[in-house]
This record gives structure tokens, sequence and C-alpha cells, in this order.
């Protein structure tokens, strides 16, 4: 039996699979590090510090002029050095926080043939995990873990919290978590972590608003209140930002003329074929709606997208005197609406709740949502 563990950078083995290189497993780890283009062959029997030299070799190199590892080359020299022998492969998580890692995770798995893969949790603190294995380190483990850290890492302890390579008390685990998973669960994991990027659209409905009950408690609390505030037959209804339509199609049942927006192309094909009715699309952004492409309703629907760091003098430019805007909480408190705009009402859409997701692989806590109706002056 093979071990191979394969990831994005050199420290990455230490920080995240040391108990992979066990030698008391009597197993033998093949490593490959990405970045540097590395295929290392680590016999049975070696002991830790022995599997950790060549580790540390590697972070004294640069790695420039190497030929880097793609996740297809990489699992074509798996297969190629592993042959007949059973392997299991390691290797990040695709909702690695660690955009770089979580990518080589999901594409990694998907180009490994035959070997099963395990996933470490890795830095993924938005979630609670159920995993199948976690591995407490014994303290010689932790003190061999901390001691390469803090002799071969140095550059990385001092880089900013930001930095996706930083070493954080976070990411340097005393308990090392692992899952595996299925395709489907992997692009869902990517994708949930992908809510700022087009990566987020990677499979339908990733935000699982068909089958969350938080999710289809706030959808169903939205329409409520718009229909409270906005007879149908007032205008057409803009929804800015109406990604598959989950919203569009409650306000569609509930009689109103809807111009839903979506500039993400994957969500805005979707959004096409999920609604029916008198519903106009467009693959307008926020932005193009406050210039070039501005469109006449009797409301504009700003429904948990403003937060994107977008510039929130531009709603002066809607033409409709109401804004029906929802948030977190904590976000919308946060919020500066420009002067020419009053709240003229407030209230919670739906509380907090902590959610399962990507079928109980994670739980969460949902922030809740907070509904405000800005009235132009």
């Amino acid at each position: 039996m093979i071990d191979v563990v394969a990831v994005t950078r050199p420290e990455d083995v230490v920080v995240d699979f040391l108990s992979v290189l066990d030698p008391g497993s009597g197993r033998e780890v093949h490593l490959v590090i990405a970045d540097r283009g590395a295929y290392l062959r680590l016999p049975a029997g070696v002991p830790l510090a022995g599997r950790l030299a060549p580790l540390a070799d590697l972070l004294q190199t640069s790695g420039e002029g190497a030929k880097p590892f793609s996740p297809g080359s990489a699992a074509d020299a798996i297969a190629l050095e592993t042959g007949d022998v059973a392997a299991t492969v390691w290797t990040h998580s695709p909702a690695d926080t660690r955009e770089q890692r979580g990518q080589w995770g999901l594409e990694l798995s998907a180009a490994v043939r035959r070997a099963p893969v395990r996933h470490a949790v890795g830095d993924a603190h938005w979630f609670q995990w159920r995993t199948e294995l976690d591995v407490r380190l014994e303290q010689a483990s932790l003190d061999a873990k901390l001691d390469f850290v803090n002799t071969h890492c140095a550059d990385l302890l001092r880089l900013d919290d930001e930095d996706e390579n930083a070493l954080l008390t976070r990411r340097i685990q005393s308990v090392e978590r692992f899952f595996d998973s299925d395709p489907d669960e992997r692009a869902r994991l990517f994708a949930l972590m992908g809510s700022l990027s087009p990566d987020a659209a990677l499979v339908p409905d990733p935000w699982e608003f068909a089958t969350s009950a938080y999710e289809i408690e706030r959808l169903d609390a939205t329409a409520a209140w718009v229909r409270g505030h906005l007879d149908p037959v007032a205008g057409r209804v803009i929804e800015v930002g109406a990604c598959e339509g989950a919203l569009t199609r409650r306000l569609l049942d509930d009689g109103y003329s809807v111009d839903a927006t979506e500039p993400n192309p994957s969500f805005l094909a979707r959004l096409r074929e999920n609604v029916e009715g008198d519903a106009r699309i467009h693959p307008h952004s926020f932005e193009e709606l406050t210039t070039t492409r501005r469109l006449t309703g009797s409301a504009y629907l700003l429904i948990e997208m403003l937060y994107y760091d977008q510039d929130l003098t531009l709603l002066d430019r809607f033409p409709t005197d109401r804004l029906f805007v929802s948030m977190e909480p904590g976000k919308l408190a946060a919020q500066v609406w420009p002067a020419a705009w009053t709240i003229e009402e407030e209230l919670e859409l739906v509380l907090p709740r902590v959610e399962t997701v990507v079928g109980g692989r994670a739980y969460l806590r949902k922030r809740g949502s907070r509904g405000i109706l800005l009235r132009r002056r």
C-alpha cells in the first residue's frame, strides 16, 4: 500500500498531512509537490526526521525554473509511479479557504485514476465538519511539526494574515482531519467557497435555495415583505442579481411583472430556463443598471447582493423611489446610505440558524437576514 500526498507547496505536507508521514504505518509514502514539480518517494521504515528532510531542502529553493505539476500531470505521475500497487491519494479540500489549494483539491481529485482520494479539512474555518478520519498528533509528532515550521518556514510566519500562504495558528493543527467525497460533493464544496467569483456557478443551486429550510423561509419572507408594500399592478419589479430565479418565481406566482437581472453567464442561462410568466431576463450588472442599462419599475429589489463593495452612491441613479434591500444584520448595520434615501421600514426576515450543507458534510451558522425599505426623499 502506498500513501500519496499531493499538495501545492512543500510546507503543506507538514502542516496538513504530517500524520500520513508516520513511519509507524509501515507504508511507503510518495510526495507530489506541485509548485516545485517534485515527486519524492519515501520508502517504508524511514523515520519521520528522514521524511521531513527532503521537504526542508525543497523549502530552501524558490522553485524558479521548475516545471510545476498541473493536476493532470500530477495524476499521470501518480499512476506511473504507483503502478499496480494499491494507493490512497491525500490532498487539499475543495473547500479550503486558500483558493489555490481548493482548486488543486478539486481538479486533482477529478484527474486521479483508480486510487481513492482523501481530503484534509485544512483551512476551512467557516464550517464544522463530518469527517472519516481524525488523527490527534502525539506530542512528539506535534513537536516535530512546530519545529519544522519554526526552522524552515520563518518567512511564512511573517506574512500578512490575508496572504493564503501565511502560516497562521489555525492552519497549524494538532488534530488532522480527513474526509472522503464524490465528484458532486467536491464540486459543491468548491462552489460554496466561490461566492464572490464565477466559481459559485460550478453546480446548480450552490446555496441550496430549493432544499434548505433556512433559505426557503428567507425567500418566502422576502416575497411576503414585498407583497405587503407593493401592488402587482403598480408596475414592473426590478430584481437585481436574481441568480437562478428562486425569488423571481415567487414574485411571478404572486402576480408581479419582473425584470430579473443576472450578470453571471451560467446563472443567467439557468434563470432563463427556470422562470415562466411575465418575466424579462437581462444580463446586466448592478453598475450597468445605474448607467447605460437602466430599467424603469415600481421598485428595485437588492436582495442579499450588496456584499461586494458596490458603490452605494449609485443607488441615486436607479429610476425608482423604492428600494427593497436585505442583508445579514451585521453587514446591513454597517452600510451608509446616500442622503437622498430614508429608511421607511426595517424588519427581520429570518433569524440566524445552524444548518448543514452539502448533504450533511459540514454545518455552519447562517447569520440571518434583515430587510430595509428605502424611500427616496
